[in-house]
């Protein structure tokens, strides 16, 4: 059953191992060699940057819908303002 690992910059990637051995394999200290579904590319993982990790369901996984996810928006830093209230009919604008 093949893991999605969530990095906390919010990028996610589809590895061949289970839950378990992706955990054992990031416990080990180091860089973590994990291998992608399609058996030809692996992928050193740094385990301070992972989230979470999930299983993913029993079939083969899509791989072009995987890579096909556009990354995430980047938040706001700040949220929108308001714009300032009109002053009343009859009244100056403050100076």
């Amino acid at each position: 059953m093949p893991t999605r690992i969530f990095f906390a910059s919010g990028e996610q990637v589809t590895v061949s191992d289970t839950p378990d051995v992706v955990a054992q394999k990031l416990g080990g200290g180091g860089f973590a060699r994990l291998d992608r579904p399609w058996g030809d590319e692996s992928i050193y993982v740094n385990p301070s940057s992972i989230n979470y990790i999930e299983a993913q369901d029993e079939r083969a996984p899509d791989i072009a819908a995987l890579e096909a996810v556009p990354d995430p928006a980047p938040a706001s830093a700040a949220p929108a303002q308001p714009p300032p209230a009109a002053p009343a009919p009859g009244q100056f604008p403050p100076q």
